[in-house]
């Protein structure tokens, strides 16, 4: 009698454990879905707050109060001025907006796997992937060609928006070199000295908001988040440009990956990213170059061999 009550208990004391390890199982689930949401949110907050706050910001402060302070109105180089800001414009927003909206993934595509070499199992998506593809935890898919997730597309960059992506961050360097060298010129005549005390609105810009909130306060932010922006993006642009010319996408460079290499030669990088008419996509995001390949097929040289 004892042995069939211990038993029972074994048994119950099982029951309760499973039911234990299922409920933590699905809260370690949903707390991981929450938690990815909220870092989607995230990013599709900054993204919005790039396109509505801060280039209408900056727009606003270099065309209306640098501009004028510094070239003379309705001149013949102020023109030049505006149309190079509209040319730098066009090819940011243009960049970004097609970089978010050009789907890179292996949705919708047919992936013949049978009999090819360096293809992998994700266990998220539960398929073969070909080489070079990897599978982002924030967009949930796995990406052709991934080189990193981007907070400034609110997505991959892949194999179809790695143009987009290197056009983008050129531009917005440039941009923002070319606004600071007139941003410096515009504090040389706008700040006042003032016994040194314009020090500390570029050391504590922010403290200065809420001691002395002003014009000359705003302006000396702008132009640090400038210099900011002019080297962050600088030196993505350096970094990601020479893991193209080397034929490597950022996960291969971080793994290190020397079995298998896809660098085809210098041109050949070139045109697997920019497309055949790789020297027409630095004028406008809106030249259609097509790509050599369709991200699923990698003929890799084997160095082990």
């Amino acid at each position: 009698m004892t042995g069939h009550i211990s038993h029972n208990i074994n048994w119950n004391d099982r029951y309760v454990q499973g039911t234990c390890n299922k409920k933590q199982i699905m809260m370690l689930k949903l707390q991981f879905i929450q938690n990815k949401q909220l870092k989607r949110l995230l990013e599709h907050g900054t993204y919005l707050t790039i396109i509505f706050v801060l280039v209408p910001a900056f727009v606003y402060f270099e065309l209306v109060v640098v501009l004028p302070a510094t070239v003379e109105e309705w001149s013949i180089p102020y023109f030049v001025h505006l149309a190079c800001a509209t040319f730098l414009l066009m090819n940011i927003l243009g960049n970004m907006i097609y970089g978010m909206f050009t789907d890179t993934s292996i949705k919708g595509t047919v992936l013949d796997s049978e009999n090819k070499e360096n293809w992998t199992l994700c266990a998220v998506c539960e398929c073969l992937r070909p080489p070079r593809a990897w599978h982002c935890n924030t967009c949930d898919i796995c990406i052709l060609k991934r080189d990193h997730h981007c907070t400034f597309f609110a997505c991959c960059v892949g194999y179809y928006n790695h143009r987009y992506f290197m056009c983008f961050t050129f531009y917005i360097f440039v941009a923002m070199v070319y606004a600071f060298y007139y941003n410096v010129k515009f504090l040389a005549i706008y700040l006042k000295w003032n016994n040194g005390l314009v020090i500390g609105k570029f050391l504590f810009p922010l403290a200065c908001f809420v001691i002395d909130f002003g014009d000359e306060t705003v302006y000396v932010f702008l132009v640090e988040i400038n210099f900011i922006v002019a080297m962050f993006t600088g030196f993505l642009f350096f970094y990601h440009f020479n893991n193209l010319l080397k034929g490597k996408v950022t996960p291969e460079i971080k793994h290190n990956s020397k079995e298998v290499t896809y660098n085809r030669g210098l041109k050949q990088n070139v045109i697997e990213v920019f497309g055949s008419r790789w020297y027409l996509v630095w004028l406008s995001p809106y030249f259609k170059s097509p790509l050599p390949g369709n991200g699923i097929e990698w003929n890799g040289e084997d160095k082990c061999k």
